[in-house]
């Protein structure tokens, strides 16, 4: 059989990432695993519509599974957060000891979220949009929850919904408004907009419906610490700091992994 290729980075990185604990094998079988790891989980779901997981954090500290979402973090090409770091210079010094300090930390249940960096975009329809930007630590950490949670969840969305969720999109969701006045014979549409509507989120009644599924206290509390984390806005070399979400208990970040707003 052919010799399948190690990543280069791996390659480059395999005798250091050995001792602490990064699993440094081929990248086609780390995505294997992080796909069954999946696919359990949703089967799980699937046949049991009330069971909720009590046992999650072990599965996100997967080396497996930080690699992967760190794979995925590194494919958007994102600026770097509020810490300043870059993918570029973690890949310069290391990427496989940086992810054993990630995994190391997370096991520990030393983790907390850092200050979000607050960037404004111009909407196409005119004005601003705030931007929340992550550090690469928690754009990473917050993939491999999403590795990890996505799939309960999938599980109990309705053939219908089609927002923010894999392999479907917004051309599709016309094609099936389509469908329904074409084949149908449908005669009305009504279009909805919600007017600031992750700014004023509830937490309260988020954290409740993650909760039908997901009873893991450790994946809770990095959940709320995300909602509540501060946000940084830097102009003429000074800072601005607001607690906005974590005063008034609602908003979920735009721009950040584990966000529909993203």
């Amino acid at each position: 059989m052919p010799t399948e290729q190690r990543h280069p980075v791996l390659k480059r990185n395999e005798e250091n990432g050995k001792s602490q604990g990064i699993d440094v094998s081929l990248p086609t079988s780390m995505i294997k695993r992080v796909q069954t790891l999946q696919t359990s989980l949703q089967a799980k779901a699937k046949a049991e519509p009330d069971y909720r997981f009590y046992s999650l954090w072990d599965k996100v500290c997967r080396s497996d599974v930080l690699w992967v979402a760190y794979q995925r973090c590194r494919a958007n090409r994102g600026a770097p957060g509020y810490d300043g770091l870059s993918f570029q210079h973690i890949e310069d010094h290391g990427r496989v000891r940086w992810l054993e300090r990630v995994q190391q930390e997370l096991k520990a249940e030393q983790y907390r979220p850092q200050p979000l960096l607050r960037v404004w975009i111009p909407k196409a329809s005119g004005g601003l949009r705030p931007l929340s930007i992550p550090t690469i630590k928690d754009r990473v950490v917050q993939m491999a929850v999403l590795l990890v949670i996505s799939p309960l969840f999938e599980t109990d969305l309705l053939p219908n919904q089609f927002g923010f969720r894999p392999g479907v999109d917004a051309k599709m969701a016309i094609r099936s408004a389509y469908f329904g006045i074409a084949q149908r014979g449908k005669l009305e549409v009504v279009d909805a907009d919600l007017s600031d509507y992750f700014n004023t989120i509830p937490h309260g009644s988020l954290m409740r419906c993650v909760s039908r599924r997901v009873t893991d206290g450790t994946l809770l509390k990095v959940i709320r610490q995300w909602l509540k984390v501060a946000v940084i806005e830097r102009q003429d070399k000074q800072e601005t700091r607001t607690t906005e979400a974590k005063d008034r208990c609602r908003g979920t970040p735009q721009g950040g992994i584990i966000s529909p707003a993203q």
